[in-house]
C-alpha cells in the first residue's frame, strides 16, 4: 500500500496519472532492468485493477506458494522501491522525508482500520 500511495502521490505531483507513472516504469524497466518484475506486476495489481486488494493478495499468495524466495525478494524490492520514492518526494521539496514518513504511517493506519 506505501509504494502505491507513493506512486500515486509522485504521479500528482507531476500532473500526471498513476498509469503514466507505471508506463515509465515499465519503459525504464525493460530498458534498464532496475525496478523488479514482480514490484511492477504489484504497482499494476494496486493501481490499475478493481478496487480493493483481492487482486494484489492473490498475486502475493500465489507468487509465495511457486516461489518463496521471489517473495521474500519482492518485499525487499517493495521497501527499496518505496525508499526511492520518499527520496524523490525529498530532493523535488516536495515532501521532507519525516514529512513523508509521518504521511504514510497516517495513510496505513486510515487504510487498515478502515
Amino acid at each position: 500500500m506505501a509504494a502505491a500511495g507513493l506512486t500515486a502521490r509522485l504521479a500528482q505531483e507531476r500532473d500526471l496519472e498513476p498509469t503514466d507513472i507505471l508506463t515509465e516504469l515499465e519503459q525504464a524497466q525493460a530498458a534498464h532492468g532496475r525496478l523488479s518484475a514482480p514490484v511492477l506486476e504489484m504497482l499494476k495489481s494496486l493501481l490499475t485493477g478493481p478496487p480493493g486488494i483481492q487482486q494484489t493478495a492473490e498475486f502475493m499468495v500465489t507468487l509465495c506458494h511457486e516461489d518463496e524466495e521471489g517473495f521474500y525478494d519482492l518485499i525487499v524490492d517493495v521497501g527499496a522501491y518505496v525508499a526511492v520514492c520518499i527520496g524523490m518526494l525529498n530532493a523535488l521539496d516536495v515532501s521532507s522525508t519525516e514529512q513523508t514518513l509521518d504521511d504514510l504511517a497516517g495513510m496505513l493506519s486510515t487504510f487498515y482500520t478502515a
